[in-house]
């Protein structure tokens, strides 16, 4: 039986242990048709071989992730739970608190495949045993990647020549400030140079943020999962990052109503032609034009990050997409599904129609033509950014996806930039905040 969609609240629940029901899986809707497609296709595929049901419900990413923090606060859960930020937002607490079981006995027949960086970010630690492990099923995987207008910038600069942009941090942003006043002068007269979110009201900003940290060397944790913020050298690094995110919306660089963004506004900004540059958490801005050969192919184009202050690569956050099984009565069941789901042949079908916005964790899915389009620099860019990974905080520490969900680096971000606080005290108010969300889940 496959489900409807919504947060109506007559939604089925795994509230009891009962084996006759129907297997409850919670999954975000697909971007593209395709990715609803497939898992729809999957489930019935697997409905069919082992004579099991499954009640399959969709949810918008904001109404799953909702449902994640009812779970945590002891709300209704399912017997699997698939959603896009989940796993950064919630999963390394899902398995702390001991909600979600390991799932060392769905992944290792394809231990060797996935791709490096995989497995280690979806090890966590649990409280109960004080050991870490896998607590998921990875299917896919992103980072942040920069896009930009290829043609505007031609136009610009009056050439259809391709335009050199500097791969060092500070000249990079530069370029795109000084190119915002030649777009401007070439006729272009509402654009800006760059299109990076200032607001409190989207996730992007605290992970584009993450990467101005690592330029500047900035560390909040240190890897046995301590906080370093009361090093007075940290925190001046964290203020030199803050101070080179927000100066962008200071100089005019940015748009004004940055600081209003949601998360889909920045891919709307840049999209109408608002900005020459922006970043983004997945491939869905080329995404969206695949239907256009033109835009997607020629128009727009994909880079990778600029080298730190440091003069080395900027190392990246990846987010991977996982699913999660719930402790209960379905635990059986919930398991046989994840295997039947990341059989290659599935789960490239599954990951394939997101259209290219995630890459696969599987080194051998990686191999298909779809993945290796040489003139597709969108993805040949994402592929290099990924593979130059960092564990995310939240994996030293559980409790640093509280200060994800709170999105307390961009609350500072948005008090400097519209109600011009100075950086020093919103870092500092940051900090208080960090430490405090720390002091209450070691009392916890």
């Amino acid at each position: 039986m496959l489900g409807g969609c919504g947060m109506t609240g007559l939604n089925p629940v795994a509230t009891d242990n009962s084996t006759e029901r129907d297997l409850l899986v919670w999954w975000s809707e697909g971007y593209y048709p395709e990715e609803t497609d497939a898992i729809e296709a999957i489930t019935r595929k697997w409905e069919k071989e082992s004579g099991k049901k499954v009640d399959l419900v969709f949810f918008n990413d904001g109404e799953i992730s909702q449902r994640a923090t009812q779970i945590l606060n002891g709300g209704p859960k399912p017997d699997l739970m698939y959603g896009y930020s989940v796993g950064d937002s919630h999963g390394p607490t899902f398995a702390y608190n001991g909600f979600v079981v390991p799932t060392d006995d769905v992944i290792n027949k394809f231990i060797d495949d996935y791709s490096p960086g995989i497995i280690e970010n979806i090890t966590f630690l649990n409280k109960s045993s004080g050991l870490r492990s896998p607590y998921s099923v990875p299917l896919s995987v992103s980072s942040a990647y920069i896009h930009y207008w290829k043609d505007l910038l031609q136009e610009a600069n009056n050439t259809e020549l391709d335009i050199s942009i500097p791969d060092t941090w500070n000249e990079f942003w530069t370029f795109w400030g000084d190119n915002q006043q030649r777009a401007i002068d070439a006729g272009f007269v509402d654009i800006k140079g760059i299109g990076l979110p200032m607001a409190s009201s989207t996730s992007d900003t605290h992970i584009l943020f993450d990467f101005f940290l690592e330029a500047h060397g900035a560390k909040i944790l240190s890897d046995d999962g301590k906080l370093m913020l009361s090093d007075a050298d940290e925190r001046s690094k964290i203020i030199a990052a803050m101070k080179d995110y927000t100066s962008f919306y200071k100089k005019g660089w940015v748009s004004k109503k940055a600081t209003e963004w949601g998360d889909v506004d920045n891919n709307i900004d840049f999209l109408s032609s608002l900005s020459l540059m922006t970043a983004n958490p997945t491939l869905s801005i080329p995404g969206s034009q695949t239907a256009d050969e033109v835009a997607y192919y020629e128009r727009i184009a994909s880079i990778g990050w600029p080298k730190g202050l440091d003069g080395e690569p900027v190392r990246t956050d990846i987010s991977v997409k996982q699913m999660f099984i719930f402790d209960g009565a379905k635990i059986n069941e919930a398991k046989s599904f994840a295997r039947h789901l990341i059989k290659p042949e599935n789960l490239s079908r599954y990951v394939e129609g997101s259209q290219g916005r995630y890459l696969p964790v599987s080194i051998s899915i990686l191999e298909n033509p779809f993945w290796n389009e040489l003139r597709n620099t969108h993805i040949q860019a994402s592929r290099e950014t990924v593979n130059n990974y960092k564990l995310a905080y939240q994996i030293y520490n559980p409790a640093y996806t509280e200060v994800r969900r709170q999105n307390i680096w961009a609350q500072a971000i948005q008090q400097v930039c519209e109600n011009g606080i100075p950086v020093e005290r919103a870092v500092d108010n940051a900090i208080d905040s960090i430490e405090s969300i720390f002091k209450k889940w070691e009392r916890s």
